[in-house]
């Protein structure tokens, strides 16, 4: 039997789809059949039932799953064990929050390069929900996102937190010498998209001191916020490091105002049980410690 095949099958039934398989294994899905069909010869019974759309699997393949699993983690600590002298080369799916994009992960990766030059990493910056769902689907094997996931199958190990501020381009911010929530809440404020938690929280504090709904432009995209913000159409309301060029710069000034919001926390959150999930832990201590021994002017570990 070929280790490979053990291998394919294990994406198979993990991802539920040949087509899935193929795409996580860079292979065309003729080759990924084939490798099933080598296997399916070798045990000599069907593994997948092949009238379901989903990938199924047969009873021979419910006991086969376990054995896969168990291969592939033998073959991660393999690699773990021997990742200074070893000239394999493993690439790792990681989801990353834009803010964490524009604040401490290009250097992160950096160092990572330097300790641990047998990973490559195949990077998704989106939502949190959507990493969220790319990460229990196991399409990803790490995010670092709003979290925690409330999900049994992952691990959530908390990483750090950010200051948020209410900042403007300076012909907005001087229209006071200090904001009340109120003024705050009779502008237009830009933040995060409307199903995530800093942005209910802001709203509801807006809403509390505006007899009607606040006008808030939401989006995922930080960098169009940024935009928006430095030509005047409103206030953001965002993580005060990733707009540190624009303050830096005078395009944007943090509002003086009593009112504090909330931090937003983010997790390093990755599949329980899978065979890569001892490296993602690894991992996940890794950026711990690298947030400890560079702490960001904005940011903090929790």
């Amino acid at each position: 039997m070929r280790i490979r095949n053990l291998d394919t099958f294990y994406w198979i039934a993990t991802l539920r789809s040949f087509r899935a398989a193929a795409d996580k294994l860079n292979l065309t899905q003729p080759a990924v059949s084939a490798r099933i069909q080598m296997l399916e010869q070798d045990l000599g019974a069907p593994v997948f039932l092949r009238q379901n759309r989903n990938a199924e699997l047969t009873p021979v393949g419910r006991r086969l799953l376990p054995f896969a699993e168990k291969y592939l983690a033998l073959e991660q600590d393999v690699l773990s064990a021997f990742s200074g002298q070893t000239s394999i080369k493993q690439t790792i799916r990681l989801g990353a929050s834009e803010t964490i994009v524009a604040s401490w992960l290009p250097d992160f990766l950096s160092v990572l390069g330097q300790t641990r030059p047998g990973l490559s990493f195949d990077l998704m910056v989106d939502s949190t929900d959507s990493m969220r769902n790319a990460l229990v689907a196991r399409e990803l094997d790490l995010a670092f996102l709003m979290g925690p996931v409330a999900e049994v199958s992952v691990t959530n190990k908390d990483l750090c937190t950010f200051r948020m501020v209410f900042a403007a381009a300076p012909d907005v911010a001087t229209r006071s010498d200090h904001w009340s929530l109120e003024q705050i809440a009779a502008q237009t404020v830009l933040t995060f998209a409307h199903n995530t938690k800093p942005s209910r929280q802001i709203r509801q504090m807006l809403t509390s001191h505006n007899n009607s709904l606040p006008a808030m432009t939401t989006s995922s995209s930080l960098g169009a916020l940024i935009r928006l913000a430095r030509s005047g159409f409103g206030i953001c309301a965002v993580p005060e490091t990733v707009i540190g060029p624009e303050l830096a710069s005078g395009e944007l000034v943090v509002l003086k105002t009593d009112t504090v919001l909330p931090p937003i926390a983010f997790t390093a959150s990755y599949v329980s049980g899978s065979p890569v999930s001892g490296l993602m832990a690894e991992l996940t201590v890794d950026a711990v410690e690298f947030l400890r021994e560079n702490p960001l002017e904005t940011a903090s570990r929790v």
